[in-house]
């Protein structure tokens, strides 16, 4: 949600009226013309210190945000009045006593030494009354539009048995020894190249069937930053334009042959598609590749690696699967690791069944599985070699001392912990530190409350964006 306040009230005075033109933007009931939104763009920059000479981009950037500073201007007037929220005269002065504006800061009669003198601040407003109703009418939007977010604020609830719960549960430590049943031991454990095919067959509608798929045909230009390269510059730019003005005449296959340039065509990938096989990640290629018919010649495509394809659309077909060939490796991968967690299964299992809990870690440490030591666990630990498994935790901190946990699985890994001492907070340290807990998570309450109250005001009110946004 917008914050700089100050900003709205200086946007608040440049767009006090609508003149009589055609509106290129709307917020709820108040338009803007072009004349206004061009007058307020520039004291935005002028605001940011930004008007030096800008990039496109950035300038769109900071146009989108001005737009959004309307936004939150119109939403906060509205809000003012359905808060019903008035400023007395005493508030004001003594919000202008505590808080002088920042524009004030920077008048050098108010300086010493370069710095704001308060003493001569407070004095200015005693002998100058003219100077001291300036700086209330300059401050009294900015004090209502704080009043009223503060006002807002205080809607947001805390669920403080809850506090205090979690508080306790995070103060709760605990020492484990743990057991860890790792299927990636099980090297022996392999697949064949029958079984990924056979996989592939039983998943690939549900998992790689798609729609409409199209294909590039494209030519290659490697970056001149490739050594081999390097002196070839303008010989691979000639070449790279010599081929993209015949392609324009002749197609791309008829080009590339002409020329002796090796021609490949990609995979099918479909509109939701970021990659393109062969080519790389190239979400605005994917775009354009959907955007026109078939055997349509693309402005030449350049990477963020320096490479430049030109690129035609050669093929269109309503469905098809992503290749074999192309998943393959990653299947297997896939298969092994499934294959090894059913092994692991049995050999968890049968570990159970085979010892007793009070022979587990010497069993463990004999038959070669990792058992890992771990103190000053808490709810959210990350303990080294394992990461960060809030259910372990879990089981852990709820465990009696010298007694094993439950058998847990995480991902396919299980674990076993012997539980050694616990750390519990007692009740007087949380009263000695209920008061912080309790004044951080209602700031970050009120915080939430205030950005999904703007959120929700937002969605309710049309907004016809200007031109470009």
């Amino acid at each position: 949600m917008k914050k700089d306040l100050l900003y709205i009230l200086l946007l608040g005075l440049l767009l006090g009226s609508c003149a009589q033109l055609k509106a290129q933007a709307r917020i709820g009931d108040k338009s803007y013309t072009e004349s206004e939104l061009t007058e307020g763009f520039a004291a935005y920059l002028e605001y940011r210190g930004s008007t030096e000479s800008l990039s496109p981009a950035d300038s769109l950037a900071l146009y989108g945000s001005f737009f959004d500073e309307l936004i939150a201007m119109y939403i906060y007037d509205q809000a003012m009045s359905e808060y019903a929220i008035h400023v007395s005269p005493k508030e004001l002065e003594d919000e202008i006593k505590a808080n002088p504006p920042h524009g004030v800061r920077q008048i050098p009669e108010l300086m010493t030494n370069g710095v704001f003198d308060r003493k001569k601040y407070e004095q200015a407003l005693k002998d100058n009354p003219q100077f001291k109703q300036d700086i209330m009418s300059y401050s009294r939007d900015v004090f209502g539009y704080h009043k009223l977010l503060g006002t807002i604020r205080t809607e947001a609830r805390i669920d403080t048995v809850k506090i205090k719960r979690d508080w306790l549960s995070q103060a709760h430590q605990a020492e484990a020894e743990i057991i860890y049943f790792d299927y990636n031991k099980l090297q022996d454990i392999n697949v064949e190249d029958s079984e990924v095919r056979e996989y592939y067959e039983q998943i690939k509608q549900a998992e790689y069937w798609r729609e409409q798929g199209r294909s590039l045909f494209f030519v290659r230009f490697a970056s001149g930053s490739e050594r081999a390269n390097a002196h070839r510059l303008d010989e691979i730019e000639a070449q790279r334009e010599q081929l993209y003005q015949s392609a324009q005449k002749l197609g791309l296959r008829a080009a590339a042959l002409a020329m002796d340039l090796p021609l490949q065509e990609s995979q099918f990938f479909s509109a939701t598609d970021e990659i393109i096989r062969g080519i790389g990640r190239a979400k605005d290629l994917v775009e354009q590749s959907f955007a026109s018919p078939i055997g349509t010649l693309l402005e030449p495509y350049p990477t963020p690696m320096k490479d430049v394809y030109i690129c035609e659309i050669a093929q269109s077909v309503p469905e098809y699967y992503i290749p074999f060939e192309v998943e393959s490796s990653l299947l297997k991968l896939r298969l092994r690791s499934l294959k090894r967690q059913a092994a692991l299964q049995d050999i968890v299992q049968n570990f159970i069944r085979q010892h007793k809990a009070k022979n587990y870690l010497k069993a463990a440490k004999d038959e070669g599985l990792t058992v890992i030591q771990a103190a000053d666990i808490t709810l959210d630990s990350v303990i080294k070699g394992l990461g960060s498994i809030e259910h372990l935790n879990r089981a852990i901190l709820t465990t009696t001392e010298g007694d094993f946990t439950p058998l847990i699985e995480h991902h396919g890994f299980y674990y076993l912990a012997k539980v050694g001492a616990h750390q519990r907070a007692a009740e007087e340290d949380w009263l000695l530190q209920k008061e912080d807990v309790f004044l951080k998570v209602r700031q970050r309450a009120e915080d939430q409350y205030l950005d999904e109250w703007y959120l929700k005001q937002k969605a309710e009110i049309e907004i016809q964006y200007p031109q470009g946004l």
